[in-house]
């Protein structure tokens, strides 16, 4: 039987490794120098492992798919059949810093209201269930009329369960819409039935930034095209991918292939405009500077709703719980 030290052992190599060594990489260090320079007691025995099978004739493009970690994994094994270890882990690395400074971004500034809402619905529903019983029946042992208070919270618990119901359906409903196999489906809907949705300005942006980056490590563009098609774990942007590609195969231009209802349409004049320019690369970083601030103020409305909607419907509970609160101290007054 394993022992607790074996089992809770690190196996794969983290974020920090990796950056680490694609950096020294570039710095025309040999694979197993960069390995020895990063070599410390957390890591030493993947490190040693993975030396062991260097020193054996595995190539590290087969060896290192067992030892990343998950944030990449995906992704880098996609791009490790078709690229070299140096540039799939460059890129996966990129890829991922991206992804973090969307998400970040995207979720940061709407968790707060988002948890807040949550938070207080939890409350109240829990204060309606066994709070409000106990004190209508103080007050009704003193021969006070509570029909007026017992009608508004009729009114205020359909509205709690309704709103807490919703959030719990709605939650749901995002997990299930997120997997893999039905973002894609979500994605079609939106730029069918909304065109330049938030989710479709999204995942043009980090399409054009991930291509960017994958240009930006020497390959055209059709290649960097190619290589993003391959990230079967990123769907939605293999599915841009693919249809870009299909297009650029019928013969279109690139502008013709991006005014189409998968893209954000901004995107086709960002394009236009670099053909003239014969600048497409700083095109495209202005056009995703661009998007990345129109994400941001969107995200800013959506929040600043939220809030205020939230503090509005808070404020009524509060009026609501503190005449209900004095109620029993009315009733002592008036018996």
């Amino acid at each position: 039987m394993a022992s607790l030290k074996t089992l809770f052992t690190e196996k794969s190599l983290s974020i920090e490794d990796l950056s680490y060594l694609s950096r020294l990489l570039k710095t025309n260090l040999s694979l197993k120098q960069s390995l020895g320079l990063l070599k410390n007691r957390k890591n030493a025995k993947v490190f040693d492992e993975i030396t062991g099978q260097l020193d054996r004739g595995f190539l590290i493009e087969n060896i290192i798919k067992d030892y990343l970690p998950s944030q990449i994994r995906s992704c880098a094994v996609s791009l490790l059949n078709h690229l070299s270890f140096n540039d799939a882990l460059s890129i996966s690395l990129r890829i991922y810093e991206e992804q973090q400074e969307n998400r970040s971004g995207l979720f940061s500034s709407i968790a707060y209201p988002c948890i807040l809402l949550f938070v207080t619905i939890s409350a109240l529903y829990l204060f309606d269930l066994y709070g409000i019983d106990t004190i209508f029946s103080l007050i009704v042992s003193f021969d006070a009329d509570i029909g007026f208070y017992q009608d508004i919270r009729l009114v205020f618990r359909i509205v709690i369960r309704s709103i807490y119901y919703l959030i719990l359906a709605g939650t749901l409903i995002i997990i299930y819409l997120i997997q893999p196999r039905h973002i894609v489906l979500l994605y079609l809907f939106l730029s069918e039935h909304f065109p330049n949705s938030l989710m479709s300005v999204y995942y043009s942006e980090e399409f054009m930034s991930l291509l960017l980056i994958c240009i930006e490590h020497g390959y055209r563009t059709r290649e960097a095209i190619s290589i993003l098609k391959e990230m079967k774990n990123r769907p939605v942007i293999s599915f841009l991918a693919f249809h870009l590609d299909e297009s650029l195969m019928e013969g279109e231009t690139m502008k013709e292939a991006m005014h189409k209802k998968y893209y954000d349409s901004s995107l086709s004049r960002f394009i236009k405009i670099g053909n003239y320019t014969n600048d497409f690369v700083q095109i495209i970083s202005s056009y995703i500077r661009m998007a990345k601030e129109k994400i941001r103020q969107r995200m800013k409305r959506y929040t600043v709703t939220i809030q205020l909607s939230t503090y509005v419907f808070i404020g009524a509970i509060i009026v609501f719980i503190y005449q209900i609160l004095f109620m029993p101290m009315q009733a002592i007054s008036m018996y």
